[in-house]
């Protein structure tokens, strides 16, 4: 995230992932594992980016997120039961794209892959000019 780039350990950071784990920045991968209320864990995720990404999923990097969760996570299995993918706008240089076409419609999207971290904020602004 570019909120990071002023980081004073980034530099550190980036030698460290790019030499421990190459395919991590190429893959976009974050490793992530949250338990739901019925006891399954969701484990995620990677990022393909580009205008054309490819329609199927790529069985390797789901095994590179596993392969890295088994040094650290301890769980009776890691065995993939489903996954899924999604595809969202992304506006290059920007983080958000807002747009009133009419009164009283206002349309957002395109956070670019950061909708859980941004969206509540970027709603409590949009919402505030409104009123």
């Amino acid at each position: 995230y570019t909120s990071f780039a002023h980081c004073p350990s980034l530099a550190a950071l980036k030698t460290r992932i790019e030499t421990e784990t190459p395919h991590f920045p190429e893959w976009g991968i974050h490793v992530m594992m949250s338990q739901n209320a019925a006891g399954e864990l969701i484990i995620g995720d990677s990022h393909e980016y580009g205008l054309n990404p490819e329609p199927f999923d790529q069985v390797q990097i789901n095994q590179y997120i596993l392969d890295y969760l088994k040094k650290f996570a301890r769980v009776p299995t890691l065995e993939i039961a489903e996954t899924w993918h999604g595809v969202y706008a992304k506006l290059p240089g920007k983080t958000e794209f807002i747009a009133q076409p009419e009164t009283g419609v206002t349309i957002i999207n395109a956070l670019s892959g950061a909708g859980m971290t941004l969206s509540f904020g970027l709603a409590t602004e949009v919402v505030e000019k409104m009123l």
